[in-house]
């Protein structure tokens, strides 16, 4: 009797642990921070600041980095491949990034990029 009580008491102790990591994530399509305008960004901006910009990544200059542009401008934009997260993107690819922006470097103003979202088709 005493061996099925610790059966027991292990199963549930089990069903227990294995339901812990498991957390609901809601993940909302409108940006943590109010979408700016590069030309905007590189005026006003400031180190680290967190900024979300919607446009065209137009070229690929390094690994990770790339040219990112809207209708206001351009900036490098240095993007870890698991920010894409296996999202197709081209040149006519419309996307939002999130990150923060690098005054800092010697060659140009530099967004790190921690969030990509492909944005819907214009109808």
């Amino acid at each position: 009797m005493s061996n099925l009580k610790s059966m027991t008491l292990a199963a549930a102790a089990l069903g227990i642990l294995a339901a812990a990591p498991i957390q609901a994530q809601f993940v909302s399509d409108k940006p943590a921070v109010a979408v700016t305008t590069v030309a905007e960004l590189l005026k006003n901006g400031k180190q680290d600041q967190e900024a979300s910009l919607e446009g065209f990544i137009v070229e690929q200059v390094k690994r990770k980095k790339y040219v990112f542009a809207d209708e206001t401008g351009r900036i490098i934009a240095e993007i870890p491949d698991k920010v894409f997260q296996g999202q197709r993107v081209d040149p006519k690819t419309k996307i939002r990034i999130e990150g923060e922006l690098e005054l800092e470097y010697a060659e140009k103003e530099t967004i790190d990029v921690y969030r990509l979202t492909v944005l819907p088709a214009a109808p």
